[in-house]
């Protein structure tokens, strides 16, 4: 087998590749004004470090009207604007405090609320996911994912070592309250479109209520897990109370977006600017979707 570096340098070569034909042909100019324009960019990250994420809020204040989520679906007044959102609550979100109050940005970090402030783990960072296949496991229904779960030695609400907590701590959450808006991305993480009624209802109307308890704010915003949704999911959305669902969908935003699907670019963590602004174009997210056997709609293939 070739060792990992090696498999890894054409895929390196063509990002590469791709992100200067980008660059340097216009296209990233020509999106900003003729798409972007004074629409809002929702960016999806789950565990920049502090260095990565300062470099894009840097370039994009150049261009780009930082503002908060809640924003998303308002009209404009002539400027791209961009919206910073991360999933699940990692504990590593915490180090990035000072980026968000060196830029001035109210990032919303949607927290997977059974997991974040308890020495819990994030059920694909587990060993036992691992082994198993997350990308497997995300097909199963929820409950033999759980099932299968059990059986490789995870437990979703049994408590480890602090030290091996995936998530935020209610320390963390608490310092960070003053600037920092957090939201419902589900209890647990799992696929809603995998799971029964009820266990939707525990994940949406339950999020919703620890988010509250953690926070001592109105819970209104939600993040899909993995980006699968359906009418179903809309729907009890809408029940539970929440304002807005926001999707992986490629697009931007404004006063005709339905809230409920919410479009957003998935930016890589680990992006140089560069690659970052390559994926500004949304370009390479929609080839990812293509190549996945999804549309031309620039609708995530659902699981």
């Amino acid at each position: 087998m070739q060792p990992r570096g090696m498999r890894m340098r054409p895929k390196v070569f063509m990002r590469e590749v791709f992100t200067r034909v980008v660059l340097v042909s216009g296209i990233a100019t020509a999106v900003r004004h003729l798409v972007w324009r004074d629409r809002v960019a929702v960016l999806l990250y789950h565990d920049p470090d502090p260095a990565t994420l300062d470099a894009h809020l840097t370039y994009l204040r150049t261009f780009c009207d930082l503002v908060p989520l809640a924003e998303a679906t308002t009209r404009g007044s002539g400027r791209p604007r961009a919206a910073i959102t991360l999933d699940d609550g990692h504990v590593g979100n915490a180090r990035l405090l000072p980026v968000f109050i060196k830029h001035g940005v109210r990032p919303t970090i949607y927290l997977c609320s059974g997991i974040v402030a308890q020495p819990r783990t994030h059920w694909w960072m587990h060993p036992g996911a691992l082994e198993a296949g997350v990308e497997r496991l995300k097909r199963m229904t929820n409950s033999e994912r759980l099932s299968e779960l059990r059986s490789r030695g995870f437990q979703r609400d049994t408590e480890t070592s602090a030290a091996s907590a995936t998530g935020l701590s209610a320390a963390h959450i608490e310092a960070m309250r003053p600037y920092v808006d957090f939201q419902s991305h589900t209890r647990f993480h799992p696929i809603l479109t995998k799971c029964d009624d009820p266990e939707c209802v525990d994940e949406l109307f339950g999020s919703m209520n620890e988010v509250e308890r953690l926070t001592g704010t109105k819970c209104q915003h939600f993040s899909y897990p993995n980006g699968d949704y359906g009418s179903r999911e809309i729907a009890m959305l809408k029940a539970a109370g929440y304002r807005t669902g926001r999707t992986v969908d490629i697009g931007w935003n404004d006063e005709s977006t339905d809230p409920f699907q919410l479009r957003a670019l998935d930016i890589h963590d680990d992006s140089s600017v560069a690659w970052f602004a390559a994926q500004l174009t949304g370009i390479t997210q929609f080839l990812r979707y293509v190549l996945n056997g999804g549309g031309i709609s620039g609708r995530k293939p659902q699981v």
